[in-house]
């Protein structure tokens, strides 16, 4: 489920600059796209993580 969250919000941001190309908004989409590869990796980063966390501590509950 946490990946699904992620992957949704990572496509949202994908939809809002694909609105600020389509605006021709140039200056706000210079402003974003750095922060926004910086927070989108370290977002997938986590999500990544917390899940690998997750299946190693309920591998032995599932096993069972």
């Amino acid at each position: 489920m946490s990946i699904s969250a992620c992957a949704i919000s990572l496509c949202f941001q994908i939809i809002n600059n694909y609105h600020l190309v389509k605006i021709e908004d140039w200056t706000a989409l210079m402003d974003i796209t750095g922060s926004l590869a910086v927070i989108a990796s370290v977002l997938l980063i986590v999500t990544i993580i917390l899940n690998a966390i997750t299946l190693i501590v309920y591998r032995d509950r599932i096993a069972k």
